[in-house]
C-alpha cells in the first residue's frame, strides 16, 4: 500500500511511499560445516585412484557461470531537463541472453543501481516483425512489479526516440499486459495504462496526522478523524490519497517511513517504495478524481517531486463510462538521457 498527499488542482507527492504488503524479512546466514573431502571415501580410492579424488572435488565445487556484460542507459523521466524528474535505469538484454538471465541476477542489478525502478529491456530476435511487442521487466530494489508509470513511459520514450528505429508507436509487454505507446509531435509519449480500477473503503488516519506537528487539523480536508480515500489502478498498486486544503500545508508535511495497514484490501494490497514521480500514483489519483466528476473524458496535469528538488510533470487522461466506472487511463510524459555504460552480471 502506498500513501500520498495531494492538493487540488496541483498534486505533489512528498515524502516516500510506503510498502504495506509484506512484513520485514531478516535472512539468517547459517554456517554449514562442510564435511571433510575424505569422509566416507574408501582408503583405496584416496591412495590408489587419485583421479577419483579430483572428480569428487570438482563435483563439489560451485559451478562457474560465464560473465554477462549488458549495456545500460539512465534517463530522467517526466522532464526535459537533466537531473530532475525521476531517474530510470534501462538495462538491455540481447535476445541470446534473454532466457539465461535469472530473476536473482535482475534483482541484484536493480539493487546495484539503487533507483526506485530498473527495467530490463529484452531485444526481439533479428527476424521479428517491427511491430512485435518489446518485453520489459520492471524491478524495484526489492521485487518485480506488474506495472509502474515512469518505467513504462521512460522505456517507451527510449524505444521511440533513441533506439535508432524510426517509428512513432510501440507496444511494451509487461507483467500486467501489453501497453501501447505513441510519440506525439510535442515529444511527449502517451501510453494506455492497464486498468482494473477499484475504490476501496476509506481509512481513518488520525494517528498518522498526529505525527505531523507542522500541519494543523484545519489543513486536512477531512479533518482530524475523517476517512481518506483508498484506490487501486490495478491489483497490487493501491494508494491512500490524503487531501489537503493548500499547497502551503503540503510543503509543511514531513516524510513518514512506517507501514500503514489496511486489513480489508486482501489481494489488492501493494506496493513498495517509490521516488519523486509516481506514474501509477498519478494514474490512481486521476482515476479517483475522474470518477467523482462522472462520465466523460478528463485531463489532469500533475506536478510531483518539487520539494525533493526533482520536479516532474505528468499528464493523465481518464475516460469514465456511463456506468460511472473508469474505462481508460492514458499516462503521458517526456524524458531525457543522462548517462550510459555497461554492467557485468
Amino acid at each position: 500500500m502506498l500513501y500520498s498527499y495531494y492538493h487540488l488542482p496541483m498534486w505533489k507527492e512528498i515524502g516516500r511511499a510506503i510498502d504495506m504488503t509484506q512484513e520485514s524479512r531478516v535472512e539468517e546466514n547459517q554456517m554449514v560445516q562442510e564435511p571433510s573431502l575424505s569422509a566416507g571415501i574408501p582408503d583405496q580410492v584416496l591412495t590408489d585412484e587419485p583421479a577419483s579424488l579430483f572428480a569428487i572435488s570438482k563435483a563439489r565445487s560451485p559451478s562457474i557461470m560465464p560473465e554477462i556484460r549488458l549495456n545500460f542507459q539512465i534517463i530522467d523521466v517526466f522532464t526535459k531537463t537533466r537531473y530532475i524528474g525521476n531517474p530510470l535505469a534501462i538495462v538491455h538484454v540481447p535476445s541470446s541472453q534473454s532466457a539465461i538471465l535469472t530473476q536473482e541476477q535482475k534483482q541484484l542489478v536493480a539493487q546495484e543501481f539503487n533507483l526506485s525502478e530498473t527495467v530490463f529491456m529484452h531485444d526481439n530476435p533479428p527476424n521479428a516483425s517491427p511491430d512485435t511487442p518489446v518485453k520489459v521487466d520492471i524491478f524495484t530494489t526489492e521485487e518485480e512489479l506488474p506495472f509502474a508509470g515512469h518505467p513504462t513511459v521512460g522505456s517507451s520514450w527510449y524505444l521511440l526516440t533513441k533506439s535508432g528505429q524510426k517509428r512513432n508507436e510501440v507496444t511494451l509487454k509487461i507483467k500486467a499486459g501489453d501497453i501501447h505507446a505513441v510519440l506525439q509531435d510535442s515529444g511527449r509519449v502517451r501510453l494506455q495504462v492497464p486498468v482494473d480500477f477499484k475504490v476501496h473503503d476509506g481509512i481513518e488516519l488520525s494517528w498518522l496526522k498526529s505525527t505531523q506537528p507542522e500541519v494543523q487539523v484545519t489543513d486536512y480536508a477531512s479533518g482530524a478523524e475523517g476517512k481518506e480515500a483508498v484506490a487501486s489502478i490495478v491489483k497490487g498498486m493501491t494508494f491512500v490519497l490524503v487531501r489537503l486544503n493548500s499547497e502551503d500545508a503540503l510543503r509543511r508535511l514531513k516524510g513518514y517511513t512506517k507501514r500503514i495497514e489496511v486489513p480489508w484490501l486482501g489481494e489488492w494490497q501493494g506496493l513498495t517504495l517509490e521516488d519523486p514521480a509516481t506514474g501509477s500514483a498519478a494514474s490512481t489519483l486521476a482515476g479517483w478524481l475522474a470518477k467523482r466528476r462522472g462520465p466523460g473524458s478528463w485531463k489532469f496535469e500533475i506536478v510531483q517531486g518539487v520539494e525533493m528538488g526533482r520536479r516532474s510533470d505528468i499528464e493523465v487522461q481518464v475516460g469514465v463510462g456511463q456506468d460511472g466506472e473508469v474505462k481508460k487511463v492514458e499516462l503521458g510524459g517526456e524524458a531525457v538521457e543522462v548517462m550510459e555504460g555497461s554492467i557485468v552480471v
